[in-house]
Order: structure tokens, then sequence, then C-alpha cells
């Protein structure tokens, strides 16, 4: 019975081992900015100041013509805020504020 239970044991450890690694694979990495949009062109996003370039195709590209200056959201960036490289990738809109 007891090498059944440690079997059980390393069993148990593996798989939530490598059930683990599916959250991260899930998760996009990547900065998020919250604030007032000032501006926004089908290319660019501009919160308090900072330009951000949409990327094309995303899901901020086809949001970008639905939005306003003015409009408090969340915007999904696809690398790191101070990063020249990185592009917006999902912009939501906050409800209430």
């Amino acid at each position: 019975m007891n090498v059944k239970h440690t079997l059980l044991g390393v069993l148990a450890a593996a798989g939530i081992a490598l059930g683990g690694s599916n959250a991260l694979a899930n998760t996009v990495p990547g900065a998020v900015i919250t604030g007032t949009i000032t501006a926004v062109s089908a290319s660019s996003v501009n919160i308090g100041g900072h330009v951000y370039p949409i990327s094309t195709g995303s899901a901020a590209a086809a949001a970008a013509p639905k939005l306003a200056p003015g409009q408090y959201v969340d915007v999904q960036l696809d690398g790191p805020a101070g990063s020249s490289s990185s592009r917006v990738v999902n912009i939501v809109v906050r409800k209430g504020n």
C-alpha cells in the first residue's frame, strides 16, 4: 500500500505541475494602462499624454473607431509600457468612471 500511495502522490504532483503551465500559456504578457483618452485615431491612442500605437488587426484596431476623447479605458499592451515596440492589442471602456 505504501508504494501505491507514493506513486499516487508523484502522479498528482506531476499533474499539478503540468496543469499550471496551461494558466501561464493563456495569459497575455504586457502592461495594462488605465486612464482617460485625450486623443484617438485608427493607428494610435493617447492616454494621459502618452501615445501608444495600435496593433493592426487587433481587437484594439476594431474598437478604435468607436472611442472618443474623455472616455476612461483600460488599454492592454503586447509588451512593457516603457518599450517603444509595444502595441495596443485591446481597449476596454470602463463604465461608471
